[in-house]
């Protein structure tokens, strides 16, 4: 008996705890849920007194502010551009030594930017009601420290007195891993008005007070560990991207790591692309793109206008102590145009197989992009042809065969056939015995008619030479005399 007792009023007691401490809850909720008046002041895109809770901290208060402000501020704008720039504007306040007042008389001092990277509640209290916070002044031009090296983020941040070298640390994301035995820093300090330089040597040990303006430098030893790759195109066993070492790996190792070429490989157009200019750089972005299937920038007006700025450069640069005649100057605008937009390969990959070639020795480096086309065992036929067109390649035949191929010449075709070839795209008069090679071009030009006034011109041109020849002749005659 005297033990059921005992259990009913111990239960009795539990229960008893229970309804008071959830009653208890209840209240601290009820409590936490009533509005609060908290005034903001100082250097923020809004200010005046706001309604808050007692369940809010000060970051979450601040951040809630400042978005209903910015919607409300940008909400008449229509100009993306002008809206870009006001919310950059509105972006610039400080998130550290800000002052809460509370209406006790207390201060306290709150780091929004070392508890966003620290997640510590310390420096982001719970708000109070009547509570006054106060932002200072935010200068980046001047209030500030600047740290980068062997950091994983350099930033330039506000300043605080009694800022220490682990706090300039914290804000650039740490010191990074991939720098082997980082000890040290610099710290520049300008003085007399800039024009003078103070430079400090620190352990990172030593964490040092920093001062307003400092310019950290954290000191490493360049490993050269980084991600060094040549991206391979087209007619591989294995394309894609290939790594590579620094200023050591050779175009052949390149071929070789990407399986070798197919039998579809045509070496003689292949080439190995470097950024020596804007439109290289543009057709390697291009390249890498769409491999990694994003957008394709070569159709953007972007790579265009960069394409005709490149030129117009280049032509004033090379034309401007030229001492070409007029009528040469449109034939170089031509060549000029051509190397500026191809920048023909610096390798020949039909020797790349060689073991005594310069070319196998080539030495790739980061961010080169080869591309091996696929060979195209075509040759092409145009102009006064029955049927323009493609027609499969034949080892050994001459053009006759593919001129017949495509139906033969018109009644209008010159007598005169030219051979372009495709490499190089130099014209060349067909002769019988002429070779072509896969890829060629077969271009039979018309025969156009003369009218009386070309031949009237032909034989002007011809009396004038034959006149002044005969004068000459006549001055050197009388002058022996």
């Amino acid at each position: 008996m005297k033990k059921l007792l005992l259990i009913i009023i111990l239960s009795s007691g539990a229960l008893l705890a229970q309804e008071q401490e959830s009653t208890l809850n209840k209240q601290m909720n009820t409590q936490l849920l009533q509005p609060i008046t908290v005034t903001v002041g100082g250097d923020f895109v809004v200010t005046g007194s706001f309604t808050a809770y007692r369940s809010q901290r000060v970051d979450h208060f601040i951040t809630i502010l400042f978005t209903q402000a910015k919607e409300k501020i940008t909400s008449s704008l229509n100009q993306l551009e002008t809206i870009k720039q006001v919310y950059q504007g509105l972006d610039r306040y400080p998130l550290r030594d800000i002052t809460l007042k509370r209406i006790s008389g207390e201060i306290i001092k709150v780091d929004l930017l070392k508890f966003r990277l620290t997640g510590d509640f310390k420096y982001n209290p719970y708000l109070m009601n009547d509570d006054v916070i106060v932002f200072p002044t935010y200068d980046d031009e001047r209030n500030f420290v600047d740290i980068n090296g062997a950091v994983n983020k350099p930033v330039k941040f506000q300043f605080v007195e009694g800022d220490k070298l682990s706090d300039a640390i914290l804000f650039a994301g740490g010191i990074n891993l991939a720098y082997d035995d980082v000890k040290s820093v610099e710290i520049s300090r300008l003085k007399d008005k800039g024009e003078k330089e103070e430079l400090l040597i620190a352990s990172i040990s030593d964490n040092v007070i920093l001062k307003r303006g400092d310019r950290i430098r954290v000191m490493f030893d360049e490993n050269e560990k980084r991600v060094f790759k040549v991206l391979v195109l087209g007619e591989v066993q294995k394309p894609g991207y290939i790594y590579i070492t620094k200023n050591n790996t050779t175009i052949r190792e390149v071929i070789n790591k990407a399986g070798g070429f197919t039998n579809n490989a045509s070496l003689e157009k292949s080439e190995l692309i470097r950024g020596t200019n804007d439109i290289q750089l543009l057709k390697m972005k291009a390249f890498k793109e769409t491999y990694e299937k994003e957008e394709n920038v070569i159709l953007t007006q972007k790579f265009y206008e960069k394409i005709y700025n490149e030129m117009m450069t280049e032509q004033l640069l090379m034309l401007r102590s030229a001492d070409l005649a007029a009528e040469d100057t449109s034939f170089f605008y031509v060549d000029n145009a051509l190397r500026v937009f191809q920048n023909q390969s610096i390798v020949n990959f039909t020797k790349i197989n060689s073991d005594t070639t310069s070319d196998s020795k080539y030495i790739v480096r980061d961010g080169d992009v080869v591309v091996i086309p696929y060979k195209e065992e075509l040759v092409y036929l145009f102009g006064q042809v029955y049927t323009p067109g493609f027609v499969n390649y034949e080892k050994g035949k001459s053009w006759k065969y593919y001129l017949q191929k495509s139906g033969g010449k018109t009644e209008l075709a010159d007598s005169e056939i030219k051979i372009i070839k495709a490499k190089t795209r130099t014209w060349l008069t067909a002769d019988s015995d002429m070779q072509i090679d896969p890829g060629d071009f077969i271009y039979v030009p018309k025969d156009v008619p003369k009218r009386f006034d070309y031949y009237l011109k032909q034989f002007g041109a011809a009396s004038s030479i034959v006149t002044a020849i005969a004068t000459i002749i006549l001055i050197i005659v009388q002058a022996g005399k």
